[in-house]
């Protein structure tokens, strides 16, 4: 019986069956180290230009460690034809996040919910559900006071997680603006985060950059 046991148990490691960690499924999405050059901004581009990072301030950056793969980038935009010394600044960021070693399925939607914990006499937040994109996602809207603030839209497909954030400041002290409508920003966002997840199931442009332990 003893023998039978171990006979069993042996048996078990040599195919795996006692190794129950699971695989991580990013439904397709693959690694890109340059996320500058891969999240997609063609929706935004028609009102806005895409200010020119300087060289010793890049905009992203990425890295590949044993639990999990990173690559974001901040672009600062401004309205197109613009003439102000002064104008409003807005800001678009992108980041995807490959988790290797954990599901983030279990506190992807509590992580979105986390938000209205934050909110103070000043700051107000909603947090909306949005169909069509990977497995679950959320819409975290921003309110300042009577204007609108940020808006991110945050996706999870499988073990991989996306996020596009948009926040706006307005202008010099004389002088007034307004941002967009909530829905028009997300509009824009939904064109732009579609577009860029299609474009991270293509392979990365060339070898990722840094340290990567697993190599």
């Amino acid at each position: 019986m003893v023998l039978a046991s171990v006979t069993w148990v042996v048996t078990l490691m040599a195919t795996g069956a006692l190794d129950n960690e699971p695989s991580p499924d990013f439904r397709g999405h693959q690694f890109h180290h340059d996320m500058c050059e891969t999240a997609k901004l063609d929706a935004f581009k028609k009102q806005y230009e895409v200010r020119e990072p300087d060289s010793d301030n890049p905009d992203g950056y990425s890295s590949q460690q044993e639990g999990i793969d990173v690559s974001t980038c901040s672009r600062t935009l401004t309205q197109r034809g613009e003439t102000s010394s002064t104008p409003p600044t807005t800001y678009v960021t992108t980041r995807a996040e490959w988790h290797k070693k954990s599901d983030p399925t279990g506190e992807f939607a509590s992580s979105q919910r986390i938000w209205e914990d934050q909110e103070t006499g000043q700051y107000k937040y909603e947090i909306t559900p949005v169909k069509g994109f990977g497995d679950e996602a959320y819409l975290i809207e921003e309110q300042r006071g009577d204007t609108l603030g940020s808006l991110k839209l945050h996706v999870r497909a499988g073990w991989m997680t996306y996020e596009m954030s948009w926040s706006w400041f307005g202008g010099g002290v004389d002088e007034h603006y307004e941002p967009p409508s909530a829905s028009e920003v997300t509009g824009w966002m939904k064109e732009d985060t579609r577009a860029t997840l299609e474009a991270l199931k293509q392979p990365d442009s060339s070898k990722a950059p840094g340290r990567d332990p697993s190599a």
